[in-house]
Order: structure tokens, then C-alpha cells, then sequence
């Protein structure tokens, strides 16, 4: 969780809800949007001295906006270049699966049923979301952002130095559409996966 909240940090400055809400979003198959994980979360990389925050009153209330320091980008950027262990990737729901054959056949069909369903919705919104995605859209709205806080457009152009600031803020939606591609195969596998194992039984 405190990799993901500074790399979300990298682009914007948020508060703890609006975190919750792009994870909620974005990271939703992977992490909790429980609000109470992400203030821990940003407690312990304050203390860290990997965020900093700025108190303002927005509607008569008292608010936290998170920003990334240059600790904590140093420390995004190291764990990036660690190659992704895809063995590591943990479901402890797969256990259910290891041990249906403790159920009767007609229950296991109801489950497999269900989780079918679960992952064609899940399937559809990935779908959904995709298709919103405007890439030059996004970009542009990005760099919008950027060029009215100097410090974070400075963070971004400084990513890669021979490129302009336009093509860093590209190449970052490149990879968020990557991930975003990953879901929907990595989905689309599973449904079939279910589908072949529930004509087994």
C-alpha cells in the first residue's frame, strides 16, 4: 500500500480521500480502499519523511493534501526497478477452490456460478473503463495540472531529462494503460478457466 499511495503521489497532491477514491478506482483487485489502511499508510511514510502534507479548510472543513517528498521518490523509483515477482501475487480466496471438493457437486456449481458472474462483471467494467480512457486527452489534462504546480511539473520533467515534459507524462499513461490491459486479459482468462473446470464436475 505505501508504494501505491506515493506512487499516486508522483502526479497529484491528494488528500486520504481522494487516495481512497482513485485506488477504489484504479487498484481495486489489488489493494483495499479501506480509508483507515491508507491514513495508516500516510502516517507511517510522514513519519517516514516520504510524504509531506499542507492543511487547508475546504467547505468548513479541515483538511490534510498529501505530496510525495523527494525521499519518497527516490524510494518509489528502487522499488520499481525491482523486477515484478509474479509468483507473489496472493489470493487467500484460492484456498475456497483447493478445498471444494469438501461441498456437494450442486454447491459447487452455485459457487463456480457466482464467481463466473463476479469476474464478467468485473470484466465489463475493465472493459468500460478502457474505452473512457482517452490517452492524448488524459495527457493533456495531466500536463494542464503540471504547468500550475511548478514543483510537480518539475518532478515529472526531471523523470527522464532529454525528454520534454509531454513525453514523460506520456509514457507514464503508457504504462497505466499496460496494467490496465494486464486486468482485462488476466480476467478474460479466468472466466474461461472457471467455465472449463465447471463442465468438469
Amino acid at each position: 500500500m505505501d508504494k501505491i499511495i506515493l506512487g499516486i503521489l508522483m502526479l497529484h497532491r491528494m488528500t486520504a480521500y481522494e487516495l481512497r477514491n482513485f485506488i477504489k478506482n484504479n487498484f481495486k483487485s489489488m489493494y483495499s480502499d479501506s480509508l483507515g489502511s491508507i491514513q495508516a499508510a500516510l502516517k507511517k511514510l510522514f513519519e517516514l519523511e516520504m510524504v509531506t502534507f499542507e492543511e487547508l479548510v475546504e467547505k468548513g472543513v479541515n483538511k490534510k493534501r498529501y505530496s510525495i517528498t523527494e525521499a519518497g521518490q527516490e524510494t518509489l523509483i528502487e522499488w520499481i526497478k525491482i523486477p515484478i515477482n509474479t509468483s507473489k501475487t496472493k489470493n487467500y480466496d484460492f484456498g475456497k477452490l483447493f478445498f471444494m471438493g469438501y461441498v456437494s457437486k450442486k454447491d459447487q456449481k452455485t459457487l463456480i456460478d457466482k464467481i463466473i458472474l463476479s469476474l464478467e462483471e468485473e470484466y465489463e467494467a475493465l472493459k468500460k473503463l478502457k474505452e473512457s480512457i482517452d490517452v492524448e486527452e488524459e495527457s493533456e489534462e495531466i500536463e494542464k495540472y503540471l504547468l500550475a504546480d511548478m514543483e510537480y511539473k518539475d518532478r515529472i520533467k526531471n523523470l527522464d531529462k532529454g525528454k520534454e515534459l509531454i513525453e514523460n507524462i506520456r509514457e507514464i499513461s503508457k504504462f497505466t494503460l499496460a496494467t490496465l490491459d494486464y486486468g482485462i486479459d488476466v480476467t478474460a482468462f479466468n472466466i474461461e478457466w472457471f467455465k472449463k473446470l465447471k463442465k468438469k464436475i
